[in-house]
């Protein structure tokens, strides 16, 4: 019974199909005619956006490519990620080419003979690395958040400075033929020579270095060309419309933090590499083309910081106007000008203080201290010893503040505009000892990869093609600011 009720069912599917007279195959066939296109459509569609999404991704992957090609040693000396875009000397289409290879290697497959393979056949049309900010540029802002960035990233910076060896140690021969001045020793009966103001004027003009220096310091007369410097090439412009970020104590701060962790003085360094200048810090205030001149002009800023503390230290103290008004007396009398005691008194207090700024300025050369506030009992400075300058030692104290803590002071006084430039000039400086071909005008810390790439049609070709072939063209920005 049951195999009688399939046959029947069988038989009238027969009777079916030759009564719609091929009807069904037409309607399958058409069915089949639109269903294939559309399942070609969907694969191409995926297949597009697909290509396009992973087009996107290897272009991430290019920029953070050379991302990875920064300066090194900008990097491990002094906390500043750039991209030299001069690679080194090697030309500037460098970092073009290297984006334009890893997109290649990324995106096109071949075989062992070289012939294009797999499910995306993408070419690589173009590939173009573009600096759309340097380092120096919008008043060194660049460098700026850069530096703000070590500060709180640092939080407690380690102070890695270090002093330089032999720094304190004396000039035994010195030490034997000026000794130290005892205040309660009187010179006024040995003295010869009546008249300071002379010599304090001659060592102005011979410069404070020839009797304040130790001979252990960092002396260099050798010039340091300074053409093609970043403090005399470069512009500290800033674009219109841009408004400066934070607070400028804060920001002060943050840089007089980072000088202190990144460059050397006179009397510390801070790493082992050779540099171009040793009077780093120095350099930094005056600007000079060698160590010794820098070092000569922030000892004259420092003798100009002292002079007006001791000024009024001396004409405090009774005794030492009594002396300087009998030397005025005589130096008048000889004169035959009475009338003048008043003012070569004046004369030879100027002196005396200048010649104490002097001996305070030789003690932080050595590493010492020196009071802020001068009284009898830390007074430096014998009368007689005016006349002596060059062989002075002058009287140590442990109380006061030192050498470096002079610097900052001096460094507050530097324009803004001078310091930043100046900081380029020893980072270049420094780096070319190592790679000559190395310039900060070419230190990138922004830039855009735009590339095009194009696809070939493969199921069905998508009116979004150009010409024969699809065409993705992305940008994608990188830098070491963000």
């Amino acid at each position: 019974m049951f195999g009688s009720t399939e046959k029947k069912k069988g038989e009238r599917w027969r009777r079916f199909l030759k009564e719609e007279n091929g009807q069904v195959t037409v309607f399958l066939t058409l069915l089949l005619c639109v269903i294939v296109p559309v399942i070609l459509i969907t694969l191409e569609i995926i297949r597009y956006e697909q290509a396009k999404g992973r087009v996107h991704h290897m272009a991430v992957g290019a920029v953070e490519q050379i991302m990875a090609d920064y300066e090194v040693e900008m990097a491990d000396w002094y906390h500043i990620y750039t991209l030299d875009e001069n690679y080194l000397g090697r030309g500037k289409e460098v970092a073009s080419n290297r984006a334009w290879d890893y997109l290649e290697e990324n995106l096109i497959s071949v075989d062992w003979l070289g012939r294009t393979e797999g499910f995306y056949n993408f070419i690589v049309k173009d590939a173009q690395i573009v600096p759309t900010q340097y380092l120096y540029e919008e008043e060194c802002q660049s460098l700026k958040k850069q530096i703000h960035k070590w500060t709180l990233y640092t939080m407690i910076p380690t102070n890695k400075r270090k002093k330089r060896e032999d720094i304190q140690k004396q000039d035994t021969e010195q030490g034997e033929k000026a000794p130290i001045y005892d205040q309660t020793t009187s010179d006024q009966d040995d003295r010869e020579e009546i008249d300071p103001r002379g010599i304090i004027e001659a060592i102005k003009r011979i410069g404070i270095l020839t009797v304040a220096s130790n001979p252990n310091l960092p002396l260099s007369k050798a010039i340091i060309d300074q053409k093609d410097l970043p403090s005399k090439q470069l512009s500290w412009a800033k674009k219109e419309g841009t408004e400066g970020e934070g607070s400028i104590l804060l920001e002060k701060l943050e840089l007089e933090t980072y000088i202190f962790q990144h460059f050397q003085s006179a009397l510390s360094v801070v790493r082992e590499n050779e540099t171009a200048y040793s009077n780093e810090m120095e350099y930094l205030i005056a600007g000079k083309q060698s160590d010794y001149d820098c070092l000569e002009k922030v000892a004259r800023q420092m003798v100009g910081l002292r002079l007006p503390l001791n000024l009024y230290a001396i004409h405090r103290d009774g005794a030492k106007k009594g002396e300087a008004k009998v030397a005025a007396t005589i130096i008048a009398v000889l004169a035959a000008q009475p009338e003048a005691i008043e003012g070569i008194t004046e004369g030879i207090l100027g002196a005396w203080a200048y010649g104490e700024s002097i001996a305070d300025v030789k003690c932080l050369l050595q590493g010492e201290k020196v009071p802020l506030k001068k009284n009898k009992s830390n007074w430096k400075l014998s009368f007689s010893q005016l006349f002596h300058m060059e062989t002075m030692v002058p009287k140590q104290s442990k109380d006061g503040i030192g050498y470096e803590d002079y610097l900052k002071l001096l460094l507050g006084k530097v324009p803004e505009k001078t310091i930043y430039f100046r900081m380029l000039d020893l980072m270049q400086l420094n780096i070319q000892m190592k790679y000559p071909e190395f310039k900060i005008q070419d230190c990138v810390t922004k830039y855009e990869l735009t590339t095009t790439i194009q696809l070939d049609t493969r199921f069905f070709a998508l009116p979004v093609k150009k010409g024969a072939q699809y065409e993705f063209i992305v940008s994608h920005a990188g830098g070491y600011d963000g």
